[in-house]
């Protein structure tokens, strides 16, 4: 009962009203179109049979005239008074023959160029006749019959030829007839007009003088590329009238392609789609009409509380809670008054308690975002006195193998090489000399360390020199050639990030020497304002980055190049592919203390 009364609404019966007109519109399109097309069916199975038995007309005409020209041929007394040289004789009985062919004409051609015929006033002239392609292919002892063109005429024309004593063709038959397109449009009896192309060229029948030049168009293209014996039909709209055509490609011959069209204007047609269009549109009017006093009887109580509704949904989306939404309207609509009205007065209640928590939750995180801040820093102080204490731990205990450890172990060569001058014996001068080696190579392992641990360079000479020593050091020896760059005023670094900015330099060295196989590495130096910009990139084998970075294995030396640019508020960027060398960039903000020309 509830869905019957939502229907009985006035909007949802205009509705209702509008989409059964819509549907009887659409039927009755429809129905008109298919009455349209069955009409269209019938003219175009017309037409086909027209073109079938036009076509069957040309292929019985080829093959008479050439059965004709072929007995002709067989006929031996004409030939006889030829050979004899007997003019009166063979004209006499070339008449004979032309009686009975009142529309077409006859002649006897010699292979010396000689022209014969029996008819008053021939068509085609002797050496209009002596000039036909076919003519020259009958002298080859071929028996043809073929459509051609003379003087803008299409003719159908048949040669025979006659072969002499010496087996080769001395005589031709040639039997010509022009087409005349008014008679072969009485021949199908029908068609609002009959057309016959040449290789576009057009001759137009007499019962058409004012055939459609758009037609004739279609019909050259359709011509053009026609295919075999395919009868193509066709509809074509000129000022408002619908032609039916058909297209009948006849044959391809030397003088070109030859088609004929049947044209027929099809005023049934154009008559079913012009009542189907002029009642659509009567329909619609009918539906314009019956919705427009739909809408004059509902605007009242429908549209007028349903602009006031939606007036009142758009205060309240942008915004605007305070203006109360007063019901208007009958039955649903005043409901749905009323239900905005409520959800008005709760958004409204909602909005002031989320302010209210919004108040809240700003003053905690005031006070947690402070408390952060105090960690932050206290917490980037702890790095870096970590990493000062580090570098400060390296530097002692480097002092402390090159003082000790090292003078130690050159003190033992001295000696060694003293107790080596004061021996006689080989074999203790053998073993001398591998103990002094020994001492040798634990001394250059020492030195290694200290340099690993702490070079000096990095204290005496700063960061870029510190570098170039230990890439050069670390990468040569395995023929790695090593080119550093330079770029702005070089600036001392505070310790603590002078230390880590070498370390991740170093780390990135001792990857490429590990892993990269280069043949060539270069590190480039930018010292700008405020920050200190380094790529160093090699021609190695690469690798991913992200698989790397995620691997279960770990790569260690990545994550710690990471944090330690992190740790100074820099930014490191890894650029690698299989194949490809690895490119790393690396930007790290500074405080500068001095710069290299407050030395000077």
């Amino acid at each position: 009962m509830n869905r019957w009364r939502r229907l009985g609404t006035p909007i949802h019966q205009m509705v209702l009203t509008v989409g059964m007109v819509a549907l009887l519109a659409v039927g009755v399109w429809w129905l008109s179109e298919r009455i349209a097309s069955g009409v269209q069916t019938c003219l175009n199975t017309e037409l086909y049979h027209q073109a079938v038995a036009l076509r069957s007309w040309f292929i019985h005409e080829h093959y008479y005239l050439r059965d004709e020209a072929l007995l002709l041929v067989d006929y031996d007394e004409l030939f006889a008074w030829l050979a004899l040289g007997e003019t009166p004789r063979l004209r006499h009985v070339l008449a004979l023959h032309q009686r009975a062919h009142e529309e077409d004409v006859i002649y006897l051609v010699t292979d010396t160029g000689k022209v014969y015929t029996a008819a008053e006033n021939p068509l085609l002239e002797a050496d209009e006749v002596r000039a036909l392609p076919l003519v020259q292919e009958g002298f080859h002892g071929k028996a043809l019959a073929e459509l051609t063109t003379i003087r803008n005429q299409m003719w159908l024309v048949a040669v025979a030829p006659h072969v002499g004593a010496s087996g080769v063709p001395n005589a031709l038959v040639v039997i010509a007839r022009q087409i005349d397109p008014a008679a072969l449009a009485d021949l199908i009896g029908g068609g609002q007009g009959t057309v016959l192309l040449a290789n576009g060229t057009a001759w137009l029948s007499p019962q058409e003088a004012s055939f459609p030049e758009p037609v004739l168009a279609m019909a050259q293209e359709v011509m053009r590329g026609a295919q075999g014996d395919v009868l193509q039909p066709y509809d074509l709209k000129v000022a408002g009238h619908t032609y039916a055509v058909m297209v009948v490609p006849l044959e391809t011959t030397r003088a070109g392609k030859y088609a004929f069209v049947l044209v027929r204007r099809a005023t049934v047609l154009d008559l079913t789609r012009r009542k189907a269009v002029n009642g659509g549109i009567t329909l619609v009017v009918l539906f314009v009409a019956l919705a427009g006093i739909l809408i004059w009887f509902h605007t009242r109580d429908v549209f007028r509380p349903l602009r006031a509704l939606t007036q009142a949904a758009r205060r309240v989306a942008e915004g605007d809670l305070e203006t109360p939404i007063r019901p208007t309207g009958k039955g649903d609509l005043y409901d749905l008054g009323q239900s905005m009205e409520t959800m008005r007065e709760r958004l409204q209640g909602l909005i002031v308690q989320e302010r209210r928590l919004r108040q809240r939750l700003a003053s905690r995180l005031e006070a947690q975002s402070g408390t952060l801040e105090q960690m932050c820093r206290a917490r980037e102080q702890v790095l870096g006195r970590l990493i000062t204490a580090q570098e400060e731990e390296r530097r002692r205990v480097s002092r402390e193998l090159h003082d000790e450890t090292s003078q130690e172990l050159a003190n033992l060569i001295v000696r060694l090489g003293t107790l080596k001058r004061t021996l006689d014996d080989p074999q203790a001068l053998a073993q001398l000399e591998d103990l002094r080696r020994h001492a040798a190579r634990a001394l250059e392992g020492v030195n290694r360390i200290v340099m690993d641990l702490r070079p000096g360079l990095l204290d005496t000479y700063g960061l870029v020199p510190a570098v170039q020593w230990y890439a050069e050091s670390r990468l040569q020896p395995m023929g790695t050639a090593v080119e550093v760059q330079a770029t702005g005023t070089p600036v001392d670094l505070k310790p603590h990030v002078q230390a880590s900015v070498y370390r991740v330099l170093q780390e990135a060295i001792n990857n490429i020497a590990q892993h990269a196989q280069a043949r060539h590495v270069v590190l480039h130096f930018a010292w700008e304002d405020q920050r200190v910009h380094i790529e160093i990139s090699d021609d190695g084998r690469g690798f991913e980055v992200e698989a790397a970075a995620t691997a279960p294995e770990a790569h260690f030396g990545l994550i710690g190049m990471r944090e330690r640019v992190s740790l100074l508020g820099g930014h490191l960027q890894i650029a690698s592919e299989p194949g490809k060398g690895t490119r790393i960039v690396l930007d790290v903000p500074y405080s500068p203390t001095r710069t290299m020309s407050d030395d000077g």
